[in-house]
């Protein structure tokens, strides 16, 4: 019986890291972006309540999916999160100010 020798690889390569960070941005940076843009247009909206929050939560499955290409689209890797960081960041601070 012929056995087979399955090599593994000992490093990482460089672009299978690079694509690890893009999906980790896109995942958890743009979850983070699409919850704060959610949060700021529920305070924000000229609407009742209920409407406030349901169209802040339909908008944010966009804001999500955009995020996401987004992380993807951008040449530096680091710029993917980055981006996104601060753009929560800034809507963080807009929903605090004015909620």
């Amino acid at each position: 019986m012929q056995t087979t020798k399955i090599t593994l690889p000992k490093t990482l390569d460089s672009n299978r890291l690079k694509i690890g960070f893009r999906v980790f941005s896109a995942i958890f940076a743009g979850y983070l972006l699409a919850a704060t843009v959610s949060g700021l247009l529920a305070v924000t909206l000229p609407f009742s309540a209920i409407d406030n929050v349901l169209t802040a939560m339909m908008l944010s499955f966009a804001v999500y999916a955009t995020a996401g290409i987004w992380a993807f689209s951008v040449r530096n890797h680091w710029r993917a999160l980055s981006d996104l960081l601060l753009l929560s960041g800034l809507f963080y601070l807009l929903v605090v100010a004015i909620g």
